[in-house]
């Protein structure tokens, strides 16, 4: 088990803050669940690295629709990774609206994302 985390984490508790975050589509407070040196992967997109480019391409991405929201199913951790699932909400630009599954697995040091991978696929909106 991994000692980079100098603070545990509630699973629940810290996954519905970052969606919430994310749900806001404000790319400045999800930069605030961030490390600096943070990796994200998203679907089968290429992998981002680095704190400003990930927010960069989360202000990207919030610009193209309209609205989102995440419902949490599960959360749970193993170590220093918080685990959780459920599905997104998206509404369009046009408003017409989309609900998918997702999953994330994130690799938390000093209660930080370090490595953050979201399972989705994105290709209907």
């Amino acid at each position: 088990m991994s000692s980079l985390t100098k603070a545990h984490v509630d699973a629940r508790d810290f996954a519905n803050k970052l969606y919430q975050a994310v749900d806001s589509l404000n790319a400045d407070a999800v930069g605030s669940f961030l490390a600096q040196d943070v990796r994200f992967q998203l679907g089968n997109f290429d992998e981002i690295s680095g704190y400003k480019q990930v927010v960069d391409a989360n202000a990207a991405f919030f610009q193209s629709i309209a609205a989102m929201s995440h419902t949490l199913k599960d959360a749970w951790s193993v170590g220093d990774t918080v685990i959780c699932t459920g599905a997104v909400h998206y509404t369009r630009n046009d408003e017409s609206t989309l609900q998918i599954p997702f999953s994330a697995v994130l690799k938390l040091k000093d209660t930080l994302i370090y490595d953050y991978q979201v399972y989705v696929d994105i290709s209907p909106l």
